[in-house]
């Protein structure tokens, strides 16, 4: 098998061909893209096959860096202008690099990365100040869960026995971002009562499959809240989506069935909820899709 390259280019004799999203609608077509692209990257490590879902040309895995500045120089003369088409709100797990996995390069996204991707106030602050001094190029906010994350596992196993919540071993920091997932948590649980039963709880595989649910619902959940502020900052023209990294296969959607091969069919990022009756079909989606589905224990 020969070596597979993911290339960052920079074409100094074309500074400008990059081609900044000027709606949302593209904006959140690129990340898609990109994502396909990224997850077709990373199967091929596997199969050597670099080629596309079947009638599809073969991609091309190079990012092109043009947000970098100027030309004719080896040092610029000023500073390129930040110019991210998107906001993407994610975890810190190391497995999820937000730019390589939309297939996005320099100056194309405003990182904001925090354990969980919860809404504190730090993070806020950092969304607030994109849509102020950014909004000129900001077209989308992304609420990015992943796969077996660590802290949606960590509020799982506390809201399955509250004395973990309390045990010493959290710090008081810890313990705030549990907290802010426990709501994820239990509507995750409501829509596996409904759809498991009430014995759900006490059924092979429960303690995995409601991870996987709640990494979902919190993804949701903060896409909502962002919806909110967007609407009480007054812009006009930013759509506000969620979605789930798939670490299995690389690709971000929603649903996420967490043993589904790769597949470009797969990738979506779905729109913010906009009432409890969304959260409610969502849990419900969610729990139907992972009922009798084997996953493996999370691993941090």
């Amino acid at each position: 098998m020969k070596p597979i390259d993911y290339i960052y280019r920079f074409d100094p004799d074309a500074p400008a061909a990059r081609v900044v999203p000027t709606d949302a609608e593209t904006a959140r077509k690129v990340l898609e893209d990109g994502n396909r692209m990224f997850s077709t990257w990373m199967e091929s490590r596997f199969t050597g096959n670099t080629g596309g879902d079947e009638g599809r040309e073969a991609p091309s895995f190079v990012i092109r860096c043009n947000g970098l500045g100027g030309k004719g120089t080896s040092m610029p003369v000023e500073l390129p202008k930040q110019r991210p088409f998107a906001v993407v709100v994610g975890c810190s797990d190391a497995r999820v690099p937000t730019e390589l996995l939309f297939g996005q390069g320099f100056n194309d996204i405003f990182v904001v990365r925090v354990a969980g991707n919860v809404l504190g106030d730090v993070c806020v602050g950092s969304i607030d100040f994109a849509l102020g001094a950014l909004a000129e190029s900001v077209r989308v906010i992304v609420m990015l869960g992943h796969s077996g994350c660590g802290a949606v596992s960590g509020a799982v196993d506390a809201y399955l026995d509250p004395q973990k919540f309390w045990t010493s071993s959290l710090s008081p920091m810890l313990r705030d971002i549990l907290q802010r997932v426990f709501v994820s948590v239990r509507e995750a649980a409501r829509g596996f009562d409904e759809v498991w039963g009430p014995d759900a709880r006490e059924m092979p595989g429960y303690r995995e499959a409601l991870i996987e649910a709640s990494v979902c619902m919190n993804a949701a959940f903060g896409a909502y809240s962002m919806q909110q502020d967007v609407v009480r900052s007054g812009k006009k023209g930013i759509d506000v989506l969620f979605g789930v990294h798939n670490v299995r296969n690389h690709q971000v959607c929603v649903p996420v069935n967490p043993n589904a091969p790769r597949s470009d069919d797969n990738v979506r990022l779905a729109p913010a909820p906009t009432s409890p009756a969304e959260f409610d079909e969502l849990a419900v989606e969610l729990a139907t899709i992972l009922k009798g589905v084997e996953l493996a224990p999370d691993v941090h």
